[in-house]
């Protein structure tokens, strides 16, 4: 038992030390000896226990989303049933704690980052089991603020004007102003969520009264 809790616990090392550097340099930037070294361990536990550096990837992406969506869920804890606006600034307060927590939880925003800046093409599959949901659910959001009639492309249109405006504080979560770095994370998350939600509602509102409605296609 003794040497599979080492075994265990050694993994679970290489796991964590893959997730900080990953998150820092990106698939690309990365190499095993940079997370060997993090990790202090040798160059071959990578592949002993993980199989490669890909494998390794893969599950950082998985335990690293895992994590941030069960302490930040995009629901918030709202019901199903509550209002369109609250459950899109429940969305969005998710994703803007994701992409601007400095600590382990911000460690899945991180590597998002780096993969919008530098695709990789490696993990598809996993990228598209974690980032798939929130991506239906936001449009789904969207689509009861502007209504079933709407045609594909606004709302697909809508529904990213909204997802980017987050992504790009994170992009700039070390080149804020003064005044906005300042803030306390949580206090800064609250503002922006409520800008963003906003601004967001107005422009959606905007669109639905501007924009001709088709029928959906089938």
């Amino acid at each position: 038992m003794g040497k599979r809790k080492d075994g265990l616990d050694r993994k679970a090392q290489l796991l964590e030390a893959a997730t900080k550097v990953f998150a820092r340099k990106g698939y690309d930037k990365t190499t095993v000896v940079d997370i060997c070294q993090t990790a202090k361990s040798n160059t071959a536990s990578v592949n002993y226990y993980f199989g490669s550096k890909e494998e390794l990837y893969a599950e950082v992406w998985k335990a690293a989303f895992q994590n941030a969506i069960e302490k930040y869920p995009p629901d918030m804890g709202l019901l199903p049933d509550t209002a369109a606006e609250d459950r899109l600034k429940a969305f969005i307060k998710s994703l803007l704690h994701r992409m601007l927590d400095s600590g382990e939880l911000g460690y899945a925003g991180q590597i998002l980052l780096m993969e919008m800046a530098n695709p990789t093409e490696t993990i598809d599959h996993i990228k598209r089991d974690a980032i798939d949901p929130m991506r239906k659910r936001m449009m789904s959001i969207v689509q009861q603020l502007l209504g079933n009639s709407v045609c594909e492309e606004t709302l697909i249109f809508c529904a990213m004007s909204v997802i980017h405006q987050c992504m790009g504080f994170g992009f700039r979560r070390g080149k804020l102003p003064p005044q906005l770095r300042e803030l306390e994370k949580n206090r800064l998350v609250d503002m922006l969520s409520e800008h963003i939600t906003l601004f967001s509602l107005a422009g959606i509102a905007a669109v639905k009264e501007t924009t001709v409605q088709t029928p959906q296609r089938a």
